[in-house]
């Protein structure tokens, strides 16, 4: 098995702001891992995100999110692993400058069934608190792609109780929120890497300066430190300007699951939360 850890661990996030099949630890998340034979997109796990609702009939709830299936093409259906456990993890901490533990107080667990002909799956919801199942795995359903474009009613909210844990949520496909200038960061990670550890003794290439392309609007690295007329104001242009940064996230889509639970089944109000995918060996 393969478990897929989000790096985006949100430590001491403050709440007011049996089967034979085994799973194992797998390998770190950095948003977009690539694809290969034994992982395929719907393993890709790229985001984790924990915060306060900002939806004002549930302030008091906990919303997290996570999203998988990177670069997925607009108006292409995606869809969970049939063979995954797709998993918010929830540990109660006492205060925010506490270290960060592995203890899994809950833990939201997803499992889905296979598309039928309209791009949904049925979707088994788990709680765990503590290791335990809390009551019956609750059924719910995904939204299809269609739906998930038109939004509003038209979205499958799923909602139920598992022990004392009241919960809602949504699995479907959402515009993926991430940005980044991909290319650059690549021209800027090899230059920072030639200038300050290349060279024939290892101790930086001073000439790597010259290699570095000019920004999109056209400047070069030293062009404000220079005084030259094409400075707007930065002494170093390293990375592009958002006015002209191309995003490679641009146009495409993730999948997302989206979970509410109020702050006050979660036994407190300061937590550390992950995602993982893992897969049954």
């Amino acid at each position: 098995m393969k478990r897929l850890i989000g790096l985006a661990i949100l430590t001491s996030l403050v709440a007011v702001a049996g089967v034979a099949t085994t799973y194992s630890t797998g390998e770190a998340s950095d948003h977009d891992d690539g694809e290969n034979d034994t992982k395929p997109r719907s393993l890709n796990l790229t985001d984790h995100f924990v915060f306060r609702s900002t939806d004002p009939a549930t302030p008091n709830d906990l919303s997290m999110i996570m999203y998988f299936n990177p670069r997925s093409l607009p108006g292409k259906q995606y869809f969970m692993n049939t063979n995954a456990r797709y998993e918010f993890h929830v540990s109660n901490v006492s205060a925010r400058t506490a270290a960060a533990t592995t203890a899994e107080n809950f833990v939201f667990r997803f499992e889905a069934a296979a598309p039928d002909a309209t791009g949904v799956q049925a979707i088994t919801m788990t709680v765990l608190q503590d290791g335990v199942v809390q009551g019956t795995p609750d059924s719910g359903f995904s939204t299809s792609l269609t739906s998930s474009k038109a939004g509003g009613s038209a979205l499958t909210i799923n909602a139920g109780t598992a022990g004392a844990v009241n919960f809602r949520y949504f699995v479907g496909m959402r515009a993926d929120s991430f940005t980044f200038d991909v290319l650059r960061f690549f021209q800027v990670r090899t230059f920072l890497a030639e200038r300050f550890f290349g060279g024939a003794a290892g101790i930086g290439d001073p000439t790597a300066v010259g290699r570095l392309a000019p920004n999109c609007k056209g400047q070069g690295l030293l062009a404000g430190v220079l005084g030259t007329p094409e400075n707007d104001g930065d002494n170093v242009n390293l990375f592009n300007p958002p006015e002209c940064a191309p995003d490679f996230t641009k146009n495409y889509n993730v999948t997302a699951i989206v979970l509410n639970v109020p702050i006050a089944n979660l036994g407190g109000t300061i937590f550390d939360t992950w995602s993982t995918i893992s897969l049954a060996q």
